[in-house]
C-alpha cells in the first residue's frame, strides 16, 4: 500500500523509509531539515532550494530532483510553492534494481535537477499531479500503479545511464555527475533557443564543452545527436502550430527555427510523410 499525506504547512515526516507520496502546498513559508530515503521531488509551483552535502540545489517549476538514501536535508519553499514529492523504500529499490541486473552494488543517482521535457517520468508526474487536484477519486485508484511505474522508470532510467557512462571515456570533467548536468544543460539550451540559428559551435561554446565531446556525450545520452535533437524539437513546435492555428506555413516555418519554407516542407515531409499543408489538412 502506498501511502499519501498532504501538507500546506511544515511537513512532519513522520517515516522517511516506507513508500509514500507526499502533495504540498505550502501556506507559509517553510525551512525543515531532516534525513531522507530515495526520493523524487517535482515542483508543480514555484520553487525550491535543496542544501545537502555542502551544495545548493534550486529547482524550479515542472523540473524535478532525484535524490540518494541518507543524505541530510534542508529544504526551503516559499509560501504558494507546490509540489508533489515520492519516498522510495530502499527495499522497492533494491528489488526492481535486483530484477533487472545481477550486481550487488548500491545503485547511486545522478542528483541533477531535470526539466519535464519528453520523458516518461515526467509525463507520469504530470499525471499524478493533474489527477490529484482534478480527479482525487481517479487518482485513488491509479496512484499505487503510478508510484510502481515511476519507481521502475528512475531505477531503469539511472542504470541505462551507468551504462552510458561507462561508454564515455572523456577524462577533462571528474565526475559522471559534472557531465550529466552538461548534457541535460545542452538539452535545456535546445529547448530554449530552438528557435534561434544554432550550431553546434555556439552550443558548445554556451555551454562549456568541445564540439568533439558534446556531440558524443549528447548521442550517448539522448540516443541522438544535437543537431537531430534541435530538428525533433522545432518539428513537435510546427505539429503543433499545424493543428492549433491559423498561421501561414511561411510564418510557423520562420517561428520555428527553419531557415526557409523548402526546408522546412521537405524537413516535415520527410519525418512525417506529409507537407505542412497536407498535414493540416488530415487534421
Amino acid at each position: 500500500m502506498i501511502k499519501l499525506e498532504e501538507v500546506t504547512n511544515t511537513p512532519a515526516f513522520s517515516s522517511q523509509l516506507e513508500n509514500k507520496m507526499l502533495y504540498a502546498d505550502h501556506s507559509r513559508d517553510i525551512s525543515i531539515s531532516y534525513q531522507t530515503t530515495y526520493t523524487l521531488k517535482y515542483v508543480i509551483e514555484g520553487e525550491k532550494q535543496y542544501y545537502y552535502n555542502q551544495q545548493r540545489i534550486k529547482v524550479s517549476k515542472n523540473q524535478y530532483l532525484l535524490l540518494n538514501a541518507g543524505n541530510k536535508i534542508t529544504t526551503e519553499a516559499k509560501k504558494g510553492t507546490k509540489g508533489l514529492s515520492l519516498f522510495l523504500a530502499p527495499r522497492l529499490i533494491d528489488e526492481i534494481y535486483g530484477y533487472h541486473t545481477n550486481t550487488e552494488l548500491p545503485l547511486q543517482f545522478l542528483e541533477v535537477p531535470q526539466e519535464n521535457n519528453n520523458s516518461h517520468i515526467a509525463f507520469l508526474l504530470t499525471r499524478a499531479a493533474q489527477l490529484y487536484r482534478e480527479q482525487p477519486d481517479v487518482f485513488k485508484q491509479e496512484k499505487e500503479a503510478l508510484f510502481i511505474r515511476t519507481s521502475e522508470l528512475i531505477v531503469q532510467e539511472q542504470m541505462a545511464l551507468q551504462r552510458k557512462f561507462g561508454k564515455l571515456k572523456i577524462v577533462k570533467h571528474d565526475t559522471k555527475k559534472e557531465l550529466y548536468k552538461l548534457a541535460i544543460g545542452a538539452r535545456e539550451y535546445l529547448h530554449d533557443h530552438y528557435k534561434e540559428q544554432l550550431s553546434l559551435e555556439r552550443l558548445s561554446k554556451d555551454i562549456g564543452m568541445s564540439k568533439y565531446y558534446l556531440h558524443r556525450l549528447f548521442t550517448e545520452i539522448y540516443g541522438k545527436t544535437p543537431q537531430s535533437y534541435l530538428t525533433a524539437i522545432r518539428l513537435e513546435k510546427a505539429r503543433y502550430q499545424l493543428q492549433n492555428s491559423a498561421a501561414a506555413v511561411m510564418e510557423i516555418a520562420v517561428d520555428c527555427g527553419f531557415d526557409t519554407v523548402a526546408y522546412f516542407s521537405n524537413t516535415f515531409k520527410k519525418h512525417t510523410g506529409y507537407t505542412p499543408s497536407q498535414f493540416r489538412k488530415q487534421n
